[in-house]
């Protein structure tokens, strides 16, 4: 491929998405450079979704797609096995995103030697039906290019810029599909799936600019009360970073972020198994403050025990504390 090619494959995930859908897609044909083809895979929608997919008209390949339900990180996986480009950006039926998007990415890409991920910033917006007071900052906070993982993660961690949306990065095809990574089918995929992404890579552009403007509305993953899908999908999250904890070789700055990683999780799912009222698996957690052997992230979990009230919790780890001081701090 000529250093100048860059080509682009957006892949969308839709929904009962038929109010948003056309605002979204307008916003890539109104693209100063277009991508090179759109994928939209309809996730058995049960509104007009499809209709809306099917009749919209773009200026380069576009691709429609109807499926049987199966959830977002199965839509997308499709979306990947259907793609033609080199990289690939997961863009959410329900958002925008700003002209100058791929005009940009682009040329941070031919500028950088063709960087494995580029990560940028967004804006969360309110639609006007939203009652809610979801607000999140997707600002990275700094911008540079890096060929050395641990460096980039202690830069971003310092930033708390780890954001794990996939609609806030552009990664190279190649990562993905059967025989490299795929989106998992439960809720929160984007979490479980980004710190894979990561190690996966080994050359990083970041470009705090906004490009992309998520959509605060009723009725989204986002905002819905949490319920047992929520509380699986931490889960996942925990027993992938785990996994990834696990069998990677780190430096000892990388086997840091992903012990707090892991300890994040862990306490997201304290919160989210209390707010779904979900019995917590006491063990589970025994075993991770165990393995990941910090006793920052053993008192922050005890702390969110007292703060949730998880009593049967605080007792048990009680309970099996002469275990605990003699294995999770050495």
């Amino acid at each position: 491929m000529n250093a100048l090619d860059v080509s682009i494959s957006i892949i969308i995930p839709a929904y009962n998405v038929e109010k948003y859908l056309k605002a979204a897609l307008d916003s890539i044909e109104a693209q100063t450079e277009l991508p090179d083809e759109v994928i939209l895979i309809d996730d058995g929608s049960t509104d007009k979704t499809l209709a809306v997919a099917e009749r919209y008209h773009f200026s380069i390949p576009y691709k429609v797609s109807s499926i049987e339900n199966g959830g977002q990180g199965n839509a997308r996986n499709l979306g990947v096995s259907l793609a033609s480009s080199e990289y690939v950006y997961f863009f959410d039926s329900d958002d925008l995103l700003k002209k100058d998007f791929i005009h940009s990415i682009k040329n941070q890409i031919r500028q950088n030697n063709s960087p494995d991920i580029v990560l940028f910033s967004g804006e969360s917006f309110n639609d006007s039906e939203y009652q809610g007071n979801r607000w999140v900052n997707y600002r990275r906070g700094f911008s540079g290019v890096f060929f050395d993982r641990a460096e980039f993660l202690q830069k971003a961690s310092s930033h708390n810029a780890l954001f794990c949306s996939p609609c806030l990065y552009v990664s190279k095809k190649s990562l993905w599909g059967a025989h490299g990574l795929e989106f998992g089918h439960n809720f929160l995929e984007d979490d479980a799936i980004f710190f894979p992404v990561l190690f996966s890579c080994s050359s990083f552009v970041v470009v705090d600019e906004v490009f992309f403007l998520r959509r605060n509305r009723e009725g989204s993953t986002m905002t819905m009360v949490r319920n047992a899908k929520h509380v699986n999908g931490v889960l996942d999250c925990l027993n992938k970073t785990l996994s990834l904890y696990d069998s990677a070789d780190f430096t000892s700055l990388e086997r840091k972020v992903v012990r707090n990683r892991i300890g994040s999780f862990c306490m997201a799912y304290i919160v989210m198994a209390r707010e779904a009222n979900v019995a917590l698996a006491y063990k589970k957690i025994f075993k991770i403050i165990i393995k990941v052997r910090s006793p920052v992230i053993a008192l922050k979990i005890f702390a969110f025990m007292i703060r949730a009230n998880e009593s049967a919790l605080v007792r048990y780890l009680s309970k099996n504390m002469k275990r605990f001081k003699s294995v999770a701090f050495g």
